[in-house]
């Protein structure tokens, strides 16, 4: 029996990409069944998450361009490539709201009030004490908060006084320095010696001898020259009583102590022992006075007991001792060649107008100008030189003489050269006072 034969079946024709689905019966039973409508399922667990995770990438994107934006504007560093430290001190008292502005003000930070705010969030108030820190322009305020409060300051300051400084020019430099608050004190301490006088025996010998009144300063000359460390927070009666007792060790060292020289004999070439000549006819506060004029005179320690010689010479002749510094001291003058009118004032410093020493000493001097003065060059004692000025002045030479006439030779050679100093210098201070203004 032969088999029915089936039909063929038909194969379903592709549409081409470019037409549309057009949906039957049969076709959208099948596109159920195999197309993208069996995945609705887990679209509908999709989109939820999908809305969600786009959500938070925008929340992040609006928080982290705030972030950024603050950080600039408040936290970041200053200079972020400026690594160089800065000495940034603070002062016993000040506040966290002066600290802020201070730093502000030093261009360590962007913004004093943040900086206030994180002090306080991070509970470090009292972490942070005075003293210097080194700080850096390339440090945010979190490493400045952390630096500050790390215990890593140095409490004491280095402070360095030049000999031949007066009172008025330490004053100056303390301020400046941020040493002392007022120099108007500073001047005020050093005005009376009472104070001062139980801890230096120089200045209580000078006063129960009674020559400390008329002076300017009472303390003049007796703030020795060197360098110091002293607690930031000292006041300016401390200050003054450190270099006060200061001049105790140098008077010990010069006036009290023999030193005893030697040198070769140029025959036998064996050591000899130095004759010098002591000036033991002068008190020690005279001593120190002499120092002053010879620390004042004289730019080169070779010519300190030259100069010393020349005083010396002309106190035993009963001669004045004619001293520019004397003169320009009470005047507030700093210059080279001086008028008449100035060398003639009358007051108790002026050594043209006074016999003998000036009433007090006119700076502060060094321990070798006091040797110098304690015991003066022997050769031009005995050679009996009597006159000396400045050679060129920027050499800081000086121009010895015996006699008058030499002396008046030597300062019409020179002072031309001392008129054009003081006119250039003159000059640069008006330039420098036009800038300042």
């Amino acid at each position: 029996m032969a088999g029915k034969k089936q039909a063929p079946r038909k194969t379903r024709e592709r549409r081409p990409f470019s037409r549309p689905m057009r949906y039957d019966q049969r076709t959208l039973r099948e596109e159920r069944e195999y197309g993208v409508y069996w995945y609705a399922w887990l679209w509908r667990v999709l989109r939820p998450v999908t809305v969600f995770l786009c959500a938070v990438l925008i929340v992040v994107g609006l928080v982290t361009t705030g972030w950024n934006k603050v950080y600039e504007t408040f936290l970041m560093p200053v200079d972020p490539d400026n690594t160089q430290t800065v000495r940034f001190t603070i002062e016993s008292g000040d506040s966290i709201s002066e600290i802020g502005e201070n730093l502000e003000k030093a261009q360590l930070l962007r913004n004093r009030t943040v900086f206030r705010y994180l002090v306080q969030f991070l509970g470090v108030t009292d972490k942070i004490s005075y003293g210097t820190f080194d700080l850096s322009p390339s440090m945010d305020v979190n490493a400045i908060i952390e630096e500050l409060s790390s215990g890593s300051q140095n409490a004491e300051r280095t402070i360095t006084i030049i000999p031949g400084w007066t009172v008025e020019d330490i004053a100056d430099y303390l301020y400046e320095e941020g040493a002392i608050q007022s120099r108007e004190e500073f001047l005020t301490l050093c005005r009376d010696a009472a104070p001062f006088a139980d801890m230096s025996y120089p200045i209580k010998l000078a006063q129960d001898m009674g020559t400390l009144s008329g002076r300017k300063y009472q303390l003049e000359g007796y703030l020795a020259p060197d360098t110091y460390r002293v607690f930031r927070n000292a006041s300016a009666q401390q200050i003054v009583s450190t270099l006060v007792e200061q001049t105790n060790t140098v008077i010990d060292e010069v006036y009290y102590s023999d030193h005893i020289q030697y040198e070769v004999d140029p025959e036998t070439g064996e050591y000899r022992e130095v004759t010098r000549y002591r000036n033991d006819d002068l008190t020690l506060d005279e001593i120190i006075i002499l120092a002053s004029m010879i620390e004042k005179e004289a730019a080169n320690t070779a010519d300190y007991g030259r100069v010393s010689a020349v005083f010396t010479n002309r106190m035993r002749a009963g001669m004045r001792l004619e001293s520019d510094p004397t003169a320009t001291y009470l005047l507030g003058v700093d210059k080279l060649a001086l008028s008449n009118e100035e060398t003639s004032a009358v007051n108790n410093y002026n050594t043209y107008v006074i016999d003998g020493l000036p009433i007090g000493p006119i700076c502060n001097p060094s321990a070798a100008a006091m040797e110098a003065a304690l015991y003066p060059d022997v050769e031009y004692v005995d050679e009996g030189y009597l006159y000396f000025c400045a050679k060129e002045p920027t050499s800081g030479e000086l121009a010895f003489a015996k006699t008058l006439e030499e002396h008046e030779a030597n300062v019409a050679r020179y002072r031309p050269l001392w008129e054009e100093y003081d006119r250039q210098r003159a000059q640069q201070q008006s330039a420098s006072d036009t800038n300042a203004q």
